[in-house]
């Protein structure tokens, strides 16, 4: 059994910080947690003193100056750099850090062209931007993608068949470090002669962030000595550069992209020393945010010439002719403006409370490396009933070697019949359980396009048909355009592994699943009728976004809706809108609408509380600047006004949430709904998924109960269940209404309207029936107005044109 390598009291401690974490997070290659105290130290040290603008000279900003002076310090030791031949710039992230060389790097010393300006690569699985970096460089300087493969021909390692295999590198620490002194006394000579003399610029990963593979670090030294010189032309994206430039010694320079390693690795820059080193402090201490760090080794100073001036950064500036002088201090001549002094400080913070936790990044990286190797070996050994594998697992190693292996797990499922299940499906089961995850291709799309087979013409395809970066359309033509990948932290627990294995057992692996999928298409299978004329059977309002609705037997209807529908929304003291999905207890609220009064009538369900206020009892809070209410609510920028404080309050009360608020759209006609302007629902269709239930723990008594849970406008029963998927167009009474597509199902669903109770079958249960993007329902938008009042009644004759009538 494996020794614990933080101890006993150091779990503790860790517990009792991270208690405010709720669900098991597993995305900490996205960001990782921050602790209780690591805010609790930071709070108390801005409310415990004055801080000023570090650029002003009062005595609150020389206290805010010599702190960043000693943060600073306090960086170059965390990473084991040498103060004397580092510097640190602060950057709002690694990206910034990148963008940052990118816009300074100088491949030649001339500012003509017509001299040799040295070479770009870049490893070709590679952050995207990393990748954005070669739109500053690709008209002037050839731009190589370096593929991982290739590495053991350029870089004389011993190793097996290529990169897939664990690669073997002989430790020569000694070696390395007298190899680097050597070539940093080849480059200071190399900068002190012409100035034709030509900078080439390598870039690549400590560690994959798709897949967690340790890329080895003595491509550092190896870059710097010209290693990369004969470089195949093959490999050149722009080659029409090759035959323009003249061929001179080049001086090689490496940037190290170690935003992904730094976060569960030690990087120790006394041993490796790359020119230059792109980090995020938020992956290592999970705050704060939007702030990173670009570490500059001595003999690269040269070659980052910077173009922008910016407050802060001259020692003289003319305004009135093309004078100014730069400061010579790196962080001074390149720290525009006035850096993010306060986040600065909490760094010394989350610097300290790693040490106490867990004393060095050394025993943070045998830590997760543990937990990514339980889960690793577990998937691998999950199979169907039928023999065929869960996973598929992409890894360039086995998990036997920390050194080359880092703290990641990437992969898709598989459904028992070898079909892929989609990455959008998997996160959706998974966020019922409180599962958080990271889905997708993590922003390497090289990685992702290798592990998936994908070739270029199958990016353009997916391109084509509408797929785009960071949406959740994961299958295509039953191929994967993304992954699941699942990553440790330094407070990551064995635990957790076993509860993901436990999860992912209960929900995917076929014989755990109820009912099973064939079962329901049998059962779902939609009998021909000839039956195209019923009934309007139900209409429903939800005057507030998220919260219950009511049923009126006639009301007034236009092409933006019905009247009232998604007019009004809840947000938090933040202005961020409340639904159900972070707060159930919505659906206890059950406003209603009466026209005779015009008032909105508010009453929490099974209790006698309830407010009514007028519906024009509102007003516009006027901001400073525009005098417009703007808010952004579920990604739309609405005018907004506030509704009265009696109903704020009420609402705070009932919810039991602070500071809660109640906000109309401004415009009568305008609406909050999500997709379309309506939705409509098949009795039948609810009452065949009620049916798939029986046999299930989960059971409500009656077709009405999960009607509300799919919070339909109107409801009609067709013949046959399902069969408005093929619907074109849809009359109701004398307004005719465009399909514009199904409604794909979130968990929404699983809430218990009357209680609010979470449950999870009912979405399982309907991606098992209805496909894993579990549509149910259509949208429609009203491609007619009717003549007279514009209302919609109950008893509505509801008509399809039968030659657009297509079963699925």
């Amino acid at each position: 059994m494996e020794i614990d390598i933080y101890g006993e009291e150091a779990w503790q401690y860790m517990n009792s910080n991270f208690s405010h974490v709720k669900g098991l997070y597993l995305d900490h290659a996205g960001s990782t947690l921050y602790s209780k105290s690591l805010i609790e130290h930071s709070l108390a040290e801005l409310t415990q003193n004055c801080f000023g603008n570090p650029h002003s000279r009062n005595t609150p900003s020389r206290l805010t100056t010599d702190l960043i002076d000693q943060t600073r310090i306090e960086l170059l030791n965390f990473f084991q750099a040498d103060p004397n031949q580092y510097t640190l710039l602060f950057t709002s992230g690694a990206t910034d850090s990148l963008r940052l060389v990118a816009e300074s790097f100088q491949f030649s010393s001339m500012s003509s062209h017509s001299y040799d300006c040295g070479s770009f690569i870049y490893l070709k699985e590679s952050h995207t931007s990393v990748i954005g970096m070669r739109e500053y460089f690709k008209r002037n300087v050839p731009c190589y993608a370096l593929p991982s493969d290739d590495i053991s021909t350029y870089f004389n390692l011993e190793s097996h068949s290529g990169i897939h295999e664990k690669v073997h590198i002989k430790d020569n620490l000694a070696s390395s470090v007298y190899q680097e002194k050597k070539v940093e006394t080849e480059i200071a000579k190399e900068s002190e002669k012409t100035l034709a003399t030509a900078n080439s610029l390598f870039v690549f990963p400590a560690q994959c962030n798709f897949s967690g593979f340790k890329y080895p670090l003595e491509l550092i030294s190896y870059s710097q000595q010209g290693g990369l010189s004969d470089i195949s032309r093959d490999l050149c994206l722009n080659k029409e550069l090759l035959n323009k430039k003249e061929k001179s010694k080049k001086v090689w320079f490496c940037l190290l992209d170690a935003a992904s390693y730094v976060g569960t690795n030690q990087l120790d820059l006394s041993v490796w020393q790359p020119d230059m080193v792109a980090i995020s402090f938020y992956k290592m201490f999970g705050y704060p945010t939007g702030l990173g760090a670009l570490i500059v080794h001595q003999r690269a100073n040269h070659v980052l010439q910077k173009k922008y001036v910016g407050g802060g950064t001259v020692e003289i500036v003319s305004s009135s002719r093309d004078f100014h002088v730069a400061r010579h201090v790196l962080q001074e001549k390149f720290e525009n403006g006035t850096v993010n002094f306060l986040s600065i400080l909490a760094l010394r913070h989350g610097m300290r409370e790693l040490k106490n936790l867990v004393l060095t990044m050394d025993n943070v990286s045998i830590h997760t490396f543990r937990l990514g190797q339980l889960l690793y070996v577990s998937l691998c050994q999950l199979k169907h009933a039928n023999g065929k594998s869960l996973v598929k697992i992409y890894s360039h190693t086995e998990f036997t070697d920390r050194q080359r292996q880092g703290a990641i797990v990437t992969f898709n499922l598989m459904a028992e019949s070898g079909d892929y299940i989609g990455y959008a499906y998997v996160e959706k089961i998974l966020s019922l359980y409180d599962v958080h995850v990271r889905t997708g291709c993590f922003c390497n799309p090289a990685a992702c396009q290798r592990f998936l087979e994908l070739s270029e013409e199958d990016l353009c395809s997916h391109y084509m048909s509408g797929h785009k970066c960071g949406d959740e359309n994961d299958l295509i033509h039953g191929r994967p355009t993304g992954a699941v990948r699942v990553s440790f932290g330094y407070m990551s627990q064995r635990k957790d592994v076993i509860q993901f294995l436990t999860i992912l057992r209960q929900c995917f692996l076929q014989d755990n699943v109820a009912p099973r999928k064939g079962t329901a298409e049998k059962l779902l299978e939609p009998v021909r009728q000839n039956r195209t004329y019923f009934e309007l059977i139900g209409i429903h309002v939800y005057p507030i976004k998220s919260c219950g609705g009511f049923s009126p037997k006639t009301w007034p209807i236009s092409k933006s809706g019905l009247l009232y529908d998604r007019h009004w929304v809840i947000v938090n003291d933040a202005g961020i809108a409340l639904t159900q999905k972070r707060e159930p207890k919505l659906c206890m609220i059950r406003p209603s609408i009466d026209l005779e009064r015009n008032k909105l009538i508010l009453q929490y369900y099974g209790t006698e509380l309830s407010i009514s206020m007028d519906i024009n009892d509102h007003h516009t809070t006027l901001d400073g600047n525009h005098g417009m209410n703007l808010r952004k609510i579920c990604g739309k920028i609405m005018h907004l006004d506030d509704c009265e404080s009696a109903v704020n309050q009420w609402l705070s009360e009932v919810i039991g949430r602070p500071a809660l608020k109640l906000l109309r759209c401004s415009i009568l006609d305008s609406s909050l709904v999500n997709t379309s302007s309506f939705l409509l629902l098949n009795y039948s269709s609810v009452n065949s998924l009620k049916e798939q239930l029986k046999n299930t723990d989960f059971e409500l008594s009656s077709t009405e109960e999960y009607l509300t849970r799919f919070r339909g406008n109107f409801v009609v029963e067709s013949a046959n269940a399902f069969e408005e998927d093929g619907w074109e167009k849809v009359k109701i009474g004398p307004y005719i209404f465009q399909n514009v597509g199904a409604c794909f199902r979130c968990q929404m669903v699983c809430i218990d309207q009357n209680t609010a109770i979470r449950s999870r079958e009912a979405l399982t249960v309907l991606a098992n029936t209805r496909g894993k993007k579990m549509p149910f329902g259509i949208c429609l938008e009203m491609c007619s107005n009717a003549s007279g009042a514009q209302v919609v009644e109950i008893g509505y004759p509801v008509s399809l044109d039968t030659s657009d009538v297509k079963f699925t």
